[in-house]
């Protein structure tokens, strides 16, 4: 995994908290207040359902053979002699700056609010749609930047024509 992704494991640990939150801690402590439910179970549906998608349609089409961090036999790779498509996905910083604001909006409404009453949420509905969009979109977007800068006119699919 990139180190430009990670914002996505870092919202993972942030719903698995929230399961934390609303099954091992809202029970015994009178003033921590649960997270409503089912906000909880879409936000892991959605980030496990399109983040797993996101992952999987871009190994289908190779992706992930060409960015990955080690070379075949197991060595670093060197980043100096890298693909065009690589760079400017490395370049492009507003990507990971937008998954970790995401990351902080749902850090506040499933580890700050049930704590800390008086801070107000961020709209649940604003979080998962940007999550949803932000997924679709940047691994779209990934996906067209590495395949136009690697020269191919077509996508592997692994499909057979015959």
């Amino acid at each position: 995994m990139r180190t430009s992704h990670l914002w996505m494991v870092g919202l993972g640990i942030v719903i698995a908290l929230g399961f934390l939150v609303n099954c091992g801690i809202a029970p015994f402590m009178p003033e921590c207040n649960p997270i409503d439910q089912w906000e909880l179970i879409l936000a892991a549906g959605i980030i496990s359902g399109l983040g797993a998608f996101r992952q999987w349609a871009l190994m289908r089409f190779k992706y992930f053979d060409d960015f990955s961090i080690e070379t075949k036999s197991g060595e670093p790779k060197d980043f100096e002699n890298t693909k065009d498509g690589e760079k400017v996905l490395r370049d492009r910083l507003w990507v990971p700056c937008i998954g970790w604001f995401l990351v902080i909006g749902y850090a506040v409404n499933m580890l700050i609010i049930p704590f800390f009453h008086d801070v107000r949420p961020v709209s649940w509905s604003f979080l998962q749609a940007s999550i949803s969009l932000f997924l679709l979109i940047s691994g779209g977007r990934e996906y067209l930047i590495y395949s136009h800068h690697s020269g191919s006119k077509e996508v592997e699919t692994g499909s057979n024509p015959d």
